[in-house]
C-alpha cells in the first residue's frame, strides 16, 4: 500500500491452462481398447469423429481389441426346430442383434450339427449328403460334398464340428477345418 491513500492495482491471478490430452493416437488407441466388448462399443465410438472412426476401423486395432477382452459375449442362439433354425438374441438393447438379421439360408429343413467361432454347419438332407458351413454375418455360404463313405443309408452322422485356425476370428468364412463322426451298426467311424 502507498501512504497516499492510493490502492496498489490488484494482482490477477492466473489459473492454468486447461488439461488437455495429448494430440496422440497411442494414447486415444489405449482408451477405446477398453471400452466394454459390447457389440454397440466400436461402432457408437466411430461416430464420435473422423479420426475416432479410422483407428476403430483399422484390423491391427480391431485384433488388439478382441485379444484384450477374450471371448467376446454371446450373441444369442440358433433353435432347432422341425420347420427352421430361429436365431434367439441374448443381449439387451441396443446390442441386441435382431433375430431376423440371422435368418438361416434355404432350403429350410437343414438340420444344425454345429454351430461356434461365427460359423454354423448344417447337415442337407437327400442323398447325396450335404454339409453347409454358413457364417450369419457375412452371409456367405460353402457348400460340401460328404466323403463317399459316409454317405451310405446305413451311416448316421450324429456329431460334426466346424473349426477355424487358432486366431482365425475375423478370418473370411473360407478357412475352416469340418469333422465328422459316423457309426454304422458294427463300428464308430471318424
Amino acid at each position: 500500500m502507498s501512504t497516499r491513500g492510493e490502492m496498489s492495482p490488484r494482482r490477477r491471478r492466473t489459473s492454468p491452462p486447461p488439461a488437455s490430452l495429448p494430440d496422440d493416437d497411442d494414447m486415444l488407441r489405449e482408451i477405446l481398447l477398453r471400452l466394454p466388448p459390447r457389440p454397440s462399443s466400436l461402432p457408437r465410438a466411430s461416430l464420435v469423429s473422423k479420426r475416432w472412426r479410422s483407428l476403430v476401423a483399422d484390423p491391427q486395432f480391431q485384433r488388439r481389441f478382441r485379444g484384450h477382452h477374450g471371448k467376446p459375449p454371446l450373441l444369442g442362439f440358433f433353435l432347432q426346430d422341425n420347420i427352421s433354425c430361429p436365431f434367439v438374441p441374448m443381449l439387451d438393447p441396443p446390442d441386441r442383434i435382431p433375430g431376423a438379421r440371422f435368418a438361416m439360408p434355404p432350403p429350410k429343413r437343414n438340420i444344425i450339427i454345429d454351430c461356434r467361432h461365427g460359423l454354423v454347419l448344417f447337415l442337407c438332407p437327400g442323398p447325396p449328403r450335404r454339409l453347409l458351413v454358413w457364417d450369419p454375418v457375412s452371409r456367405e455360404q460353402r457348400h460340401l460334398i460328404s466323403p463317399p463313405e459316409l454317405d451310405s443309408d446305413q451311416l448316421f452322422i450324429f456329431n460334426g464340428a466346424v473349426l477355424r485356425p487358432a486366431g482365425g476370428q475375423g478370418c473370411s468364412s473360407s478357412h475352416f477345418q469340418v469333422a465328422l463322426v459316423a457309426r454304422d451298426g458294427a463300428c464308430t467311424r471318424v
